[in-house]
């Protein structure tokens, strides 16, 4: 049998979510002629079918997960998306056809905004995590902004140029590995064609805290592997200035959000004070990890 052109390749632990990130894939002919799906990890619900399963032992976290992925799958072009996310019909083709045109490409993320569909909370957690990657971004060639490794194609000759995600990192392997790419010269497309849609995750007010949590306390790190690259105003020049300012920046941060995206948040005001508490909660877990 021939090796396929395309390779997706999705981190699981035990993901509730699993299940249609498959049946969306499948509905684009993936696996099929040409494309692999690959399910890294861990499956408990059992929504994976056991051809698509790689299983692993221990549980990897999503760097170490996907470079397992990349170091299985037969492709030439690697997918990348996330075990609860639901791509858009379209996301394989448009992947693969920004590939043609440049080394590296990520597409766009939308989430359940009605009221029926999502909780507040999960809602917020929405908006202040993806807010940089929404579809009304315009598309181009070769941005100097985010991409996420929830939605991201890679050519292989890329990938063995750049080296596998960075397995230290918790968090914000994606934004390090796609600078890593622009610092080897590398193209990297936004393609807001190319869709995924992010579950409703975060059911509570804890939740949402505790995931912003989770992301500044492991912002250090990825800082001192990319000086420069993100917190470099002057209310970042000492942790007494960023203490004094952090409720200031998570309110304006907030409103920010809402006035680059009218059109798409216009009906997710009530989402407004959790993506302040968001923000909130990443700048206090911060702060508890500056050392001076």
């Amino acid at each position: 049998m021939a090796d396929p052109a395309l390779s997706v390749v999705i981190p699981d632990l035990d993901s509730p979510w699993i299940g249609r990130t498959l049946a969306a894939l499948a509905a684009q002919g993936a696996p099929g002629p040409g494309v692999e799906v690959l399910v890294i990890g861990r499956d408990a619900p059992g929504q994976v079918p056991r051809e698509l399963l790689v299983e692993t032992a221990e549980r990897l976290n999503p760097a170490a997960a996907r470079n397992r992925g990349a170091a299985v799958a037969r492709g030439e072009r690697l997918l990348f998306t996330d075990a609860d996310c639901r791509p858009a019909p379209g996301w394989v083709a448009h992947l693969a056809a920004a590939l043609d045109a440049a080394p590296v490409a990520g597409g766009a993320v939308t989430f359940p905004t009605a009221a029926a569909d999502t909780d507040v909370w999960a809602l917020a957690d929405n908006i202040a995590s993806f807010h940089e990657l929404l579809a009304d971004r315009p598309a181009e060639a070769d941005t100097r902004r985010p991409l996420g490794s929830l939605n991201l194609a890679v050519r292989r000759a890329a990938w063995e140029a750049v080296g596998p995600f960075d397995e230290t990192l918790p968090t914000s392997e994606d934004h390090d590995w796609v600078l890593r790419a622009r610092a080897a010269g590398l193209a990297t497309a936004f393609v807001p064609a190319a869709l995924v849609e992010h579950a409703a995750v975060r059911a509570s007010r804890a939740d949402l805290a505790a995931h912003a949590a989770w992301y500044g306390r492991h912002f250090h790190r990825f800082r001192t592997l990319h000086p420069g690259a993100f917190a470099s105003g002057p209310t970042w020049r000492s942790r007494w200035r960023l203490r004094c300012t952090a409720p200031l920046k998570a309110v304006a941060g907030a409103l920010a959000i809402y006035w680059k995206h009218p059109t798409l948040l216009r009906g997710c005001w009530r989402a407004f004070p959790g993506v302040v508490a968001f923000r909130l909660a990443w700048y206090r877990a911060v702060l508890a990890g500056w050392t001076e």
